[in-house]
């Protein structure tokens, strides 16, 4: 009887003994599998500031987490177009993009306010505005849509770029078949001043400007010019018609699935690739328009008359579609911006 109870109680050490170690590799196998990759795509070229950006948040990222967290970064439209990235990040099937926000106020209507023309005058007063509690207020409401963002990222002033001549005057754009991205604002503002805004792809432009399906391309300079537009597309005009910010997103559902520490890691590693990406920035319209020069194409700067009457092409835009967005929002980020013109319209 003592030696089958001591070989009973051997045998209960022996399973604790086995239930300790079992616990213990189980622990390492929870540690292990802590280390994760991020798929982070977008459709700027991968020389772009953007990208330039995107590679420093990487680096922090890796480094700051001691090589746990990999980001991997997708440039050039390789995991899709804006929509498609937006969507497949709502669900999980990557992790990151960082959208043209045109694009992502068809997900929150709330950021149609940002498609309006001419808010600003400058970057600077666009940062303020941004960087603002009113500019935060604007990136929660993304949370409803399954995306967390985790700061307004830097794409520039849209100019315009054609094919066959140049454009100075609203009146010029008549009968136009402008390549646009689909946005409502951006669609409804062209075909008021009687231009034919054709939306389509990002990866389709180009063949598209080749081809004669468009007359015409609107980006920032830099965009225009890493995506080789420039080369069907040489007459460029310096509009600066919309500001447009992207918007550095992560899915909802991983993010929070993630520990305290990794999320602070990723939240402070992006805040750092947006002040480097809105430093590069600085000078590179200038550079980008050298590079243009350079290579045969013609960039028009407008006078102050032909630059009135832009901005004055777009009042009845205002007064017609203002109410069709958040108008106070609206109002509030204009007022933000010191822009008297289209608030006094709208009031």
């Amino acid at each position: 009887m003592i030696r089958r109870m001591s070989l009973i109680i051997a045998s209960a050490f022996a399973a604790l003994g086995l239930f300790a170690w079992s616990g213990g590799e189980s622990s390492k196998a929870v540690a292990a599998s802590d280390s994760y990759t991020i798929k982070f795509g977008n459709v700027i070229s991968a020389g772009d500031t953007q990208n330039q950006g995107y590679e420093l948040f990487a680096d922090l990222v890796a480094e700051r987490s001691d090589g746990r967290i990999t980001v991997q970064i997708y440039p050039d439209s390789q995991l899709g177009g804006e929509r498609e990235m937006i969507e497949a990040t709502q669900f999980g099937d990557i992790e990151m993009t960082a959208p043209s926000v045109g694009v992502l106020a068809n997900f929150d209507k709330s950021l149609q306010v940002f498609d309006f023309p001419f808010i600003f005058e400058d970057a600077e007063t666009a940062y303020k505005v941004l960087d603002s509690e009113l500019g935060d207020e604007l990136l929660a409401g993304l949370e409803k849509s399954g995306l967390i963002a985790l700061g307004w990222g830097e794409n520039g002033f849209r100019n315009l770029a054609m094919v066959d001549e140049t454009v100075k005057t609203p009146a010029d754009m008549q009968g136009v078949k402008l390549r646009t991205m689909q946005v409502p604002m951006h669609l409804a503002y062209w075909k008021s001043i009687g231009a034919a805004p054709t939306p389509m792809p990002f990866p389709e432009v180009f063949t598209s400007l080749q081809q004669g399906v468009v007359d015409g391309v609107e980006n920032p300079y830099e965009l225009l010019f890493s995506a080789r537009f420039t080369e069907p597309a040489h007459y460029l005009t310096e509009t600066r018609h919309i500001y447009d910010p992207e918007v550095i997103l992560i899915s909802k559902t991983f993010f929070e699935s993630r520990s305290a520490e990794d999320q602070q890691i990723i939240r402070d590693a992006a805040k750092e690739a947006i002040a480097k990406i809105r430093s590069l920035k600085t000078n590179i319209s200038d550079e980008i328009r050298a590079k243009i020069e350079a290579a045969g194409g013609t960039v028009t700067d407008l006078s102050d008359e032909e630059r009135r009457q832009w901005i004055e092409s777009a009042i009845p835009f205002y007064q017609q579609n203002a109410s069709k967005v958040d108008t106070e929002k609206l109002k509030a980020i204009l007022e933000a911006a010191g822009n008297t013109t289209f608030l006094e319209v709208i009031q």
